[in-house]
């Protein structure tokens, strides 16, 4: 994969590979060093392990793109990096993910959305937003903040709200991993951001990886992916 250049407001670092007429693995990382100790803000959000890169990097697929989250690998105060972009405000930057997506390929491109922890979270979003969403996977994903803080006995968060969204993507493919030794998003938290949907089992499937912990080690297996896109009609 190679670096890509987009014209957003806040700095968004794009990698990938396009080949035309090819469906788009978009991969979207995970909130990254946002803070350094606790209460405490990081001075620079990059991960220090970077999951959804490593998992696109591994991906064959002819289509690969990743977005890191705003302000990750290039902090510019000048451009509007303050901590509170990585922090309070992580699920609110949609808009300059999606205008660094728009940039690099073309608007009827189909895309399957590959979101890890808190880039789960604006993979629900994005599907919701973009037409051409074929399918999304989602890793340890938080895929919604009131049911997250809810958990974890934390206080509100103001964004990345998304019960109300998740049921209508009910007939869209997807596949969620969940790690059994994760303590921060455990399969019983991703069965509970999931009850609305997890009905819709021809379209929705939940794989528990035993030896998993929040980051990993983490596979996609595309053939379940594509087992789940057959029982969805897709």
């Amino acid at each position: 994969m190679t670096a890509m250049s987009v014209d957003t407001r806040l700095p968004v670092a794009v990698w990938g590979r396009l080949s035309p007429g090819q469906p788009v693995h978009l991969y979207l990382e995970g909130d990254g060093h946002a803070w350094r100790s606790s209460g405490r803000p990081s001075f620079d959000p990059t991960p220090h392990d970077p999951v959804a890169l490593k998992l696109a990097a591994a991906d064959t697929h002819a289509s690969v793109l990743y977005l890191g989250r705003p302000c990750q690998y290039q902090v510019d105060i000048a451009r509007g990096c303050h901590f509170s972009i990585w922090t309070e405000r992580r699920f609110a930057e949609i808009d300059d993910m999606e205008a660094a997506l728009r940039q690099r390929i073309a608007a009827d491109t189909d895309i399957i959305l590959i979101g890890f922890s808190g880039g789960a979270n604006i993979a629900v979003q994005l599907a919701a937003r973009l037409p051409n969403v074929k399918g999304m996977v989602t890793v340890a994903g938080n895929l919604d903040t009131n049911s997250f803080t809810r958990f974890h006995r934390l206080a509100n968060e103001a964004y990345g709200h998304n019960a109300a969204i998740l049921p209508t993507l009910s007939g869209l493919p997807q596949l969620y991993y969940t790690g059994v030794n994760d303590a921060v998003i455990p399969p019983e938290l991703t069965r509970l951001q999931l009850k609305e949907v997890i009905e819709h089992i021809d379209c929705v499937q939940i794989e528990e990886v035993k030896s998993a912990d929040h980051h990993g080690p983490w596979r996609i297996d595309w053939s379940a992916f594509a087992e789940v896109q057959r029982r969805c009609g897709i």
